[in-house]
């Protein structure tokens, strides 16, 4: 019971916390999203919530790239950089609430090369 209550105060406050925001997901970048959550949970052999937290850290890190593109477009060192903030943020997100065994998942993950289901912190899609 204390785990739904907990779960359920997380998703008011996310949400809450993207109201303010100006940026919105379009129902495709959404899917892409879902596709992306997907195909890392299964890598990294996420349990359910493992699968929400990382929904979550990746739907902040398409708003919060968006937002960086749309606010330092014409300063590219900027851009690079808050960039590259984001990236590391995101890693220590994601590593915070993985076990061992996922920790190497998610590091062989990242030493892949990138094909299109793979997440991408710099995209011009919308």
């Amino acid at each position: 019971m204390k785990n739904v209550l907990l779960v359920i105060a997380a998703f008011l406050i996310s949400t809450a916390s993207f109201a303010q925001s100006p940026f919105k997901l379009s129902r495709e970048a959404e899917e892409r999203c879902t596709q992306i959550t997907r195909a890392m949970a299964q890598e990294l052999r996420l349990n359910e919530l493992g699968y929400i937290k990382l929904k979550e850290l990746n739907r902040e890190r398409m708003l919060a790239t968006q937002e960086i593109l749309s606010n330092h477009s014409n300063d590219t060192h900027l851009l690079e950089q808050k960039l590259e903030e984001l990236a590391a943020s995101y890693d220590q997100n994601v590593t915070s609430f993985l076990n061992s065994n996922q920790l190497q998942a998610y590091a062989n993950y990242k030493n892949q090369p990138a094909p299109s289901g793979r997440f991408v912190a710099v995209t011009n899609e919308e």
